[in-house]
């Protein structure tokens, strides 16, 4: 990752983490033809899993757990089976993270009012404030990034990215 104090990283370190050399052609394409579409996803997916990871280890925060509680600040009241699904995690996963963030003070859970075998989840001050540091250095990460790339470009990325997957959403898939 670059940045501030953070040297450069050289291009044979990218290409060893599974990043794709400049005008190098990805397994995926045709010659020629640079790479698909979902295999520049893939690895930028990969990558900014790596650096999320980097840039939250000093908070002890993984990247499950992150999404989860920005997930919860947008949206108080999640159900357990809710966030799993919304943090790409099982059920069983996102329970076990859930009662580690409550024994860390970090969030809680308060009984449904329509539903009495659910329990709703809600950050905690001491999980916002950790939530608003995390955020600080993920908004770091991302600037670094999306440097170079303007704020209309980034605008239409996300909606290119959204389109996507909504796209995708019914695509059958045989498991």
């Amino acid at each position: 990752m670059c940045g501030p104090g953070r040297p450069q990283t050289s291009l044979r370190r990218v290409t060893q983490r599974g990043a794709e050399p400049e005008g190098e052609v990805s397994p995926f394409g045709e010659e020629g033809e640079g790479p698909r579409f979902s295999y520049a996803v893939a690895t930028l997916e990969r990558s900014i899993r790596r650096s999320l990871g980097a840039v939250l280890r000093p908070f002890d925060v993984t990247v499950a757990e992150y999404t989860a509680l920005s997930l919860i600040r947008r949206r108080d009241g999640y159900s357990n089976a809710e966030l799993a699904r919304r943090s790409f995690v099982s059920p069983q996963a996102m329970h076990e993270m859930i009662s580690s963030l409550e024994e860390r003070g970090l969030l809680e859970r308060a009984p449904s009012r329509s539903h009495r075998s659910m329990r709703h989840t809600h950050l905690t001050d001491r999980g916002r404030e950790l939530l608003d540091r995390c955020n600080t250095a993920v908004d770091a990460m991302e600037e670094t990034m999306l440097s170079g790339v303007s704020a209309s470009h980034r605008s239409e990325a996300i909606a290119l990215l959204r389109q996507s997957a909504r796209n995708l959403r019914d695509y059958p898939v045989s498991e």
